[in-house]
């Protein structure tokens, strides 16, 4: 007897290799998927813009990283005591212009290292809903709680995504040629919209993105994650306590999938053995680390990341076992 629908994907072994660059951009999901790969020892850079919710601001940060032209004082604004940048998530704000933008540029100049010699770009939509400014008919990022009379907000078309985007990967295919894009729409419920409107904006993002599948088969290619917790887990068990983010046991789930699918069998070993290792280096002794129990445990680790690293020539340990070094010689 069959207790759920299985979402029935197509393998693609290999697609996803260890010592392959790899960007990821898009919604808070993104940022699921790429705490995952970060463990696992992937060599990724995740949103590097904060967290971007919709197909127009992805695709605007992404023609900025291609540009390699950083962000400027007078692109930023201030509101209160803040300075804040329309085209960034409120983590990037700060009571100083100046540490708001070194901090904007340097995690724009990590990801445009990224861009040009990038193997996989995973992109997730999370909404097809887009705050313009009314002034200038700009979508921004975020609205960093700005009065609502700046903007209008407008549900994007398909036609809309799909042509702006065909655009980018003109221009992606040419800076980044060797760049596979790897789509992803977000299981995450934006239930502010309404459950009706939430459907729209979920439907507009499916519809745009198998076109733009269809029409290159070669570079783009589809990751059915919300399909897999709204159909194949669909129960409020597998969601947080808000009832719209996927709860831990549905995000690592997806990740198995997501293993199951573009990983090889090896891959897939070296990656269960680098998220044991990262479990590891997250212990923290009731006692301290100034006992000769934990600093047998720590070095028994640190052997184990450098046997890791002589095995495998793409994993690198090297700034997690400087750290631990550290910490047994206080």
């Amino acid at each position: 007897m069959k207790w759920n629908t299985p979402i029935v994907i197509e393998e693609q072994k290999g697609y996803l290799q260890h010592g392959s660059p790899m960007l990821l951009m898009g919604s808070c999901f993104t940022d699921n998927v790429g705490d995952y790969l970060q463990k696992a020892k992937f060599a990724i850079e995740c949103n590097p813009f904060g967290t971007l919710y919709n197909p127009e601001s992805i695709a605007n940060a992404l023609d900025r990283l291609m540009s390699m032209q950083e962000y400027r004082q007078d692109e930023l604004l201030k509101s209160g005591d803040l300075w804040y940048s329309y085209h960034h998530h409120g983590k990037f704000s700060s009571t100083s212009a100046e540490d708001t933008l070194r901090h904007i540029n340097e995690s724009f100049n990590r990801a445009s290292s990224i861009l040009n010699r990038c193997h996989h770009l995973i992109v997730t939509f999370g909404t097809a809903y887009v705050y313009r400014l009314i002034e200038s008919g700009e979508v921004v990022a975020n609205c960093h709680k700005q009065p609502a009379r700046l903007f209008e907000r407008t549900l994007l078309q398909i036609d809309e995504i799909v042509e702006r985007w065909e655009k980018l990967l003109k221009k992606l295919s040419v800076y980044a040629p060797q760049c596979k894009i790897l789509f992803t729409v977000s299981p995450i419920r934006h239930m502010s919209d309404g459950a009706h409107n939430n459907q729209l904006s979920k439907s507009t993002l499916l519809l745009a993105v198998d076109r733009l599948c269809k029409n290159h088969p070669e570079w783009c290619s589809y990751f059915p994650a919300y399909e897999i917790v709204l159909d194949e887990l669909r129960d409020y068990r597998f969601y947080a306590d808000d009832m719209t983010h996927p709860s831990q046991q549905a995000v690592a789930y997806i990740c198995e999938r997501l293993s199951e699918t573009y990983f090889t069998n090896e891959t897939r070993t070296i990656a269960e053995h680098c998220i044991k290792i990262d479990r590891s280096l997250r212990h923290r002794p009731l006692n301290g680390t100034n006992n000769d129990a934990y600093q047998q445990f720590a070095l028994k680790l640190i052997a184990e990341m450098k046997q890791m690293e002589q095995t495998y020539q793409d994993i690198d340990y090297s700034k997690e076992i400087e750290e631990l070094k550290q910490q047994i010689s206080r």
